[in-house]
């Protein structure tokens, strides 16, 4: 099947029903070429399983797969992985990344709580950015962290915000070091050295056209208030 994400035309033959349902809003039955082409061979899945967390399905397996191979393979496009969940509030997305296990998918839901229909999720997990000359573009992607949220849309990026836990919320500007540690963990730094400058780079322009900030919160409503005060 082919499908249309962050632009890009890929295409990838899924066996298992996760990645199926989740790709049925991305198809595309057009006539433009090929950008990236995702295989995942079973021998590959089968070490994954070997892996994987207990629980873990082959078809939740897959999805992670292709994610991974779509995301490398996109860099050269301009294209970044923030591992994030996205939200969209009054027509712009805003990142909010974090190691797993902290919260992001717990905080953005607050917001939901807070802002009521201004707010929806665009992708809870693996939203990612598309970097033009003067704009930065979030994009949903067909590929899921467990939430089932995965929405093709494409919106402004707002800002991208580095969730940290704390006992009161607070919010701090970082400065650019502190932006790109946190950034080579959030995204697909794997890569191999062709990819490299091309991430390099990526990260440069994203950093020139983005708004970044740390959020320091706890899990009460007052989270959702104090960041939508200083990064809206």
């Amino acid at each position: 099947m082919k499908l249309l994400i962050a632009d890009l035309v890929t295409e990838l033959d899924p066996q298992y029903e996760e990645t199926k349902m989740l790709a049925a809003p991305f198809l595309y039955e057009g006539d433009r070429p090929v950008d990236i082409f995702l295989e995942v061979t079973q021998e590959y899945l089968e070490d994954l399983m070997r892996r994987a967390a207990p629980g873990c399905t082959v078809g939740q397996m897959e999805n992670f797969a292709f994610s991974q191979q779509f995301n490398r393979r996109a860099i050269r496009f301009g294209v970044m992985l923030v591992h994030a969940s996205a939200l969209v509030i009054d027509g712009k997305a805003y990142l909010f990344s974090a190691d797993s296990g902290v919260g992001k998918s717990t905080h953005t839901r607050l917001w939901l709580k807070a802002f009521g229909d201004r707010v929806h999720i665009l992708n809870d997990d693996k939203p990612v950015v598309r970097l033009y000359d003067d704009r930065v573009l979030v994009c949903g992607t067909p590929f899921d962290g467990g939430s089932g949220i995965a929405r093709n849309e494409t919106c402004p990026l707002g800002a991208i915000v580095f969730l940290e836990r704390g006992e009161t919320n607070a919010v701090r500007v970082p400065d650019n070091k502190e932006i790109i540690q946190k950034l080579y963990f959030q995204t697909a730094h794997m890569v191999s050295a062709a990819l490299a400058d091309k991430m390099l780079d990526n990260f440069s322009r994203l950093l020139a056209l983005t708004r970044f900030y740390v959020l320091t919160c706890n899990q009460e409503s007052d989270a959702a208030l104090t960041a939508y005060r200083s990064i809206v």
